[in-house]
């Protein structure tokens, strides 16, 4: 099992096979890992499906703040501020909360 830090590595390294990409962005999400796929969306280098993979693992209420945080920066592209503006719609505001 690899750490956060390892699957951060792996996802981020472009000579790497997609499949093992795509599982190390899992492995963030299944750690709760919101700023470092945070740090996969925000990076230029990093190709745009694996940018939108983590921008979708985003999308928990673990990593709201992040996604706000997110879908307010001027450091990514619009196409995924608006995946964030879409995530944060997605998600409950007061699941569960009475009148």
């Amino acid at each position: 099992m690899s750490t956060p830090e390892e699957n951060l590595e792996i996802a981020l390294d472009d000579a790497r096979e997609s499949e093992s990409r795509e599982q190390a962005i899992d492995g963030l999400q299944a750690a709760n890992e919101c700023d470092m796929l945070a740090e996969v969306v925000r990076r230029d280098d990093v190709a745009s499906q694996y940018r939108e993979l983590a921008m979708t693992k985003l999308g928990r209420p673990q990593c709201e703040a992040t996604l706000e945080t997110l879908h307010e920066s001027d450091a990514i592209p619009d196409s995924l501020r608006e995946q964030a503006e879409e995530l944060l719609g997605d998600a409950p505001d007061d699941a569960g909360a009475g009148p």
